[in-house]
């Protein structure tokens, strides 16, 4: 089995079919990968229609359990794998028709742990054609040089394949009680990895959906995602000293990445809190608590002048104390919209 396609699906009616019909219709023999389906207690439909697309694909398994979690659900398909490589992609998203085969000759042919390509942002439904040209320049790294040297990448586990054993090698998995875990576990992938390499083409199509986590507003979702920035934010920190510990003189641009990334989830963290009805008390404690992990205040993400502008405010906590009751009723009465 070469690779092995893990799929967790919750509430998924309205996208998981459509993810399927993008992974059967591939120019990969039926035998070669296996895509496996974990719901974690789905209400819907989600389960009947995945069910249908088995009578017909003797390569696609569904399994089931009661809501243990995105990042529970992602392990344990990692434990059911029996690819040479896993690709964990999510139940509203899909891929290019006839993407695979390249992608999985590439992997063998260079002996990678990872593999990566390209993720196009959109919502529509129907974009199985790549704009890309099929055969193009592969480029080549060694773990460390990729976090080093590379600018930009996503650190989303959607745009790439990982080989399996190196996963268990590694002891590389999801921390199961946060649901911003995929910047972890990309970045320590890709620390260990003695291989990555990366193939500029068109492949993954991430679907925007309103209910999504990240488009959730409402005010107890955004409590809890304040939260999950705050967990988060001590397991990138916790990624800082184990990459230090485990490499003598590491390269300074890569712990400045990993700080560069712990720094956008605080900084989208800020637009959580004018969105929440959440005391100045609290959130003078919780940057009170970033202070003290040297992760506050932000410096290694500012990237235009809207980035400079916001975080000089976030960053002076005084006058953004200031600014943050008018904020809210500008952002409430919808004079304000950000993401």
């Amino acid at each position: 089995m070469k690779l092995s396609i893990l799929i967790p699906m919750y509430n998924a009616e309205k996208y998981i079919g459509n993810c399927i019909t993008s992974l059967i219709n591939q120019d990969v023999p039926k035998d070669d990968y296996e895509i496996l389906v974990l719901d974690d207690g789905s209400v819907d439909d989600s389960v009947k229609i995945v069910q249908e697309f088995i009578h017909v694909n003797d390569n696609i398994h569904l399994y089931t359990q009661s809501n243990k979690g995105l990042y529970a659900t992602r392990n344990k398909l990692l434990r059911l794998a029996k690819g040479i490589y896993i690709y964990n992609i999510d139940a509203d998203d899909y891929i290019v028709y006839n993407s695979l085969s390249l992608l999985l000759d590439r992997a063998f042919e260079y002996n990678a742990d990872i593999v990566g390509f390209n993720s196009l942002k959109t919502r529509q439904l129907d974009l199985f054609k790549s704009n890309s040209e099929k055969e193009t320049e592969i480029m080549i790294y060694k773990g460390i040089d990729f976090l080093s040297k590379t600018k930009h990448f996503n650190i989303t586990v959607w745009w790439y394949f990982v080989r399996k054993d190196f996963i268990y090698e590694n002891s590389i998995y999801f921390e199961e009680d946060n649901p911003f875990e995929d910047g972890p576990f990309s970045l320590r992938a890709m620390f260990y990895a003695k291989k990555i390499i990366y193939l500029p083409i068109d492949v993954h199509r991430y679907v925007q959906v309103p209910s999504s986590i990240m488009n959730n507003n409402s005010q107890n979702h955004s409590r809890r995602i304040i939260d999950d920035y705050i967990n988060v934010t001590y397991s990138f920190n916790k990624l800082l000293a184990e990459f230090s510990n485990k490499k003598k003189n590491i390269p300074h641009e890569i712990l400045n990445k990993v700080k560069f990334f712990r720094d956008v989830n605080i900084y989208y963290m800020f637009f959580r809190i004018i969105k929440a009805n959440i005391s100045i008390k609290k959130v003078d404690g919780i940057l009170n608590e970033f202070e003290t992990l040297g992760a506050y205040p932000i410096s290694y993400f500012i990237e235009n002048k809207l980035h400079k502008t916001t975080i000089y405010l976030f960053n002076h906590k005084y006058l953004f104390y200031t600014f943050l009751y008018p904020l809210r009723i500008l952002y409430k009465s919808k004079v304000l919209k950000f993401f």
